[in-house]
């Protein structure tokens, strides 16, 4: 019987043209997708034959294989599956049912200009147009079946992409589907057996059927091997056959994640996040799910031992891994987890998603939004349950990935309240190898005290000098330390902590404020007095400062002029000289430095240092002389000098100073009258 020929319909002419002149971003999928096709015919045949036994080939092993012919310029994946009989092969390659090729081009000129990289990897799968990959990369496809069911004869489908394709009846052949790809000219990549098997191993690795790869050899690698043959005069090496060697799997056949937690080595484990991470080091951390209700999935998710890829990633290079049905559909899932969660790898596998899930219908598909519901709670179940049972692990973790939770309090509001727990610090009173969280600093707090005091800086060495602790150190009051850029845009939200003591009707909810150090009044406690006798308190205390005394501030206003807000004095700053404080009820320092963060992006824009008030220790010597030094000679430049110094000494402590190198002429000046004396 000769061959018959057909036509392919419009919409399938336009759709072949596209994928053969048009996308070429992601031309490695033909694979995944003939692999996948053979997948299905592998476990249709399987379910098939558990209840039917009059099949072709009954016996036959279930398996794929790929075969590279250099000396054809073809890739063949060939299969053991159910086969398709003539009038399939006609509805399955000649059509695309529910005119997802239609649907395929309307959704494909929608995005045209677009910027998404993963454009055509998404859409190809989306629409049953898979199969067609193939005509991204051959120019000429020949499609050799033999369906399961007895009787029926083989036959060849042949097209080159363009308008048509042919199908004859060919010679009895095993059962099953072999895919036949003559690849273009400029496609010989295809033909490298590293590249294939690297292919394989990131769609298909955890497939349920061995998949076997075989390379033939070239012409010259079988002339090559004769003339070696007569060299050795090896006569059994005559009888070797054709290939190289013997096909091997190149897949896993039992995928780790499918196996009880119990039954898998710490080895399995790391040589699996090697894999999913693309990583070398080792891991901190591993979570295994099998969770089976009202959606079904298994999951292995890794907290790395540390943060160092963090720097050499791209900004997009993060997320889970998704599998269906042990197929990788997606690479970098950035939408299963929260972003600031982005420091986990894994995977997720689930028959329940979709093979044509895209970035574009994630968000909207109710299994994922499940799914993203449970594995976010197991996350934080398994946080808490670390925090308790392994603490020194929480603080490694905390240590490489804090910075990642404090972006989650910024940006994940739904959940803000409950990673405040997972915070850690330093404070005035941890050692130098110990963090605090915000529970070990209500545990020790005085009686009554509504207050969380904290304090944004630099660095620890320059916070723990500030002038700013005096009292608080004098008072046995715990400061909390914070010294991340990211803490000035963190304490800019986080307002308060809510603790609840106690149980059912007797429980107690406490809310404590996050009060900054830096502000030139403190908000009492509950044992203080109240408003109204503390600015009594402070009329009474004004009246006691000396005539001088108020001379010399007005005329420290008069020398820094609008560089400050005001001059006052103040009993809290202890053995320091002076300080900067903030107004109360103005902008907070971690406000100042976050502006100053956004100027500093926008080049235009001068650096504006902060507008305080200056605070002087009346008790400490060198004020005390300057003061003499002022009733005595109130015009001496020294003074200018000394004040001009002393306040960029606090700007410098504070990490306000935007160019401390000025101050050299001005300190060496102060020393020679220093030493004139």
């Amino acid at each position: 019987m000769s061959a018959s020929k057909h036509e392919f319909k419009a919409e399938i002419k336009k759709l072949l043209d596209i994928l053969s002149k048009s996308l070429y971003q992601h031309k490695e999928i033909f694979l995944r997708e003939l692999i996948s096709n053979s997948i299905d015919a592998l476990k249709r045949i399987h379910f098939i034959s558990l209840t039917q036994k009059d099949i072709e080939d009954p016996d036959v092993d279930l398996k794929i294989d790929v075969i590279i012919n250099p000396n054809e310029k073809t890739v063949t994946v060939k299969d053991t599956g159910i086969g398709m009989t003539k009038e399939e092969l006609i509805n399955n390659l000649g059509t695309i049912a529910g005119s997802g090729s239609q649907r395929f081009l309307e959704q494909l000129n929608q995005s045209q200009g677009s910027d998404k990289k993963d454009l055509d990897l998404e859409i190809i799968g989306q629409f049953g147009v898979g199969f067609y990959s193939i005509f991204m990369v051959a120019e000429k496809v020949c499609v050799f079946s033999k369906s399961y069911l007895k009787g029926e004869p083989a036959f060849k489908w042949e097209s080159e992409g363009t308008g048509d394709f042919t199908i004859e009846p060919i010679e009895e052949r095993n059962r099953g589907t072999e895919v036949k790809l003559y690849l273009r000219d400029d496609e010989k990549d295809y033909l490298e057996e590293y590249r294939i098997r690297e292919i394989i191993k990131k769609y298909s690795n955890y497939v349920s059927f061995p998949i076997y790869l075989t390379r033939l050899r070239t012409k010259e690698e079988k002339e090559q091997e004769e003339k070696e043959k007569k060299e050795k005069k090896d006569e059994e090496e005559s009888k070797k056959e054709e290939k190289i060697k013997e096909p091997e799997p190149v897949n896993e056949i039992e995928p780790i994640w499918k196996k009880p937690s119990k039954d898998i080595t710490e080895e399995e484990y790391k040589k699996f996040y090697h894999f999913v991470a693309n990583r070398y080091d080792n891991y901190l951390h591993v979570m295994h799910y099998n969770i089976d209700g009202a959606v079904q999935f298994r999951s292995i998710l890794y907290i790395p031992e540390s943060d160092s890829l963090r720097f050499l990633r791209p900004e997009d290079d993060y997320g889970l891994t998704l599998y269906s049905k042990k197929v990788m559909i997606m690479k970098n899932c950035a939408d299963v987890l929260p972003k600031w969660m982005r420091f986990i790898s894994g995977i997720i596998d689930s028959d329940d998603i979709p093979l044509n899930i895209s970035r574009d219908t994630i968000q909207l598909n109710r299994t994922m939004i499940k799914i993203n519901k449970l594995l976010r709670s197991k996350i934080f179940n398994e946080l808490d349950s670390i925090i308790e049972k392994e603490p020194e692990k929480y603080t490694k973790i905390w240590e490489q990935f804090g910075i990642y939770f404090k972006e989650g309090i910024l940006t994940d509001p739904v959940r803000s309240e409950r990673l405040l727990k997972y915070l850690r610090f330093k404070t005035t009173k941890t050692k130098e190898d110990e963090y605090r969280s915000l529970e070990d600093y209500l545990t020790e707090i005085k009686e009554g005290q509504l207050e969380i005091y904290y304090l944004v800086g630099e660095n620890l060495e320059t916070m723990k000098v500030s002038p700013h602790l005096g009292y608080y150190e004098e008072n046995d009051l715990e400061v909390i330390l914070f010294d991340e850029p990211i803490d000035n845009f963190l304490m800019m939200n986080v307002h308060h902590y809510t603790k609840t003591i106690g149980e059912g009707d007797k429980a107690e909810t406490k809310i404590h404020k996050f009060t900054p150090v830096d502000i030139t009044e403190i908000k009492e406690t509950e044992e203080s007095k109240k408003e109204e006798d503390k600015k009594e308190k402070v009329s009474e205390s004004e009246k006691e400062i000396p005539e001088i005394t108020k001379k010399f501030l007005d005329h420290v206003k008069t020398i820094l002029g609008d560089k400050i807000v005001d001059t006052k004095i103040s009993d809290r700053l202890y053995n320091n000289v002076c300080r900067l404080a903030n107004p109360a009820g103005g902008i907070t320092s971690s406000m100042q430095r976050a502006m100053r963060y956004w100027t500093g992006k926008q080049k235009e824009k001068e650096f504006e240092t902060p507008r305080k008030i200056l605070e002087f220790n009346p008790d400490h010597v060198i004020v005390k002389k300057l003061i003499e030094l002022y009733d005595k000679t109130p015009n001496d430049e020294k003074i200018e000098a000394i004040i001009i110094q002393l306040f960029q000494n606090c700007l410098l402590a504070e990490g306000d100073l935007p160019n401390p190198s000025l101050m050299v002429p001005r300190i060496n000046q102060l020393i020679e009258w220093f030493l004139k004396e």
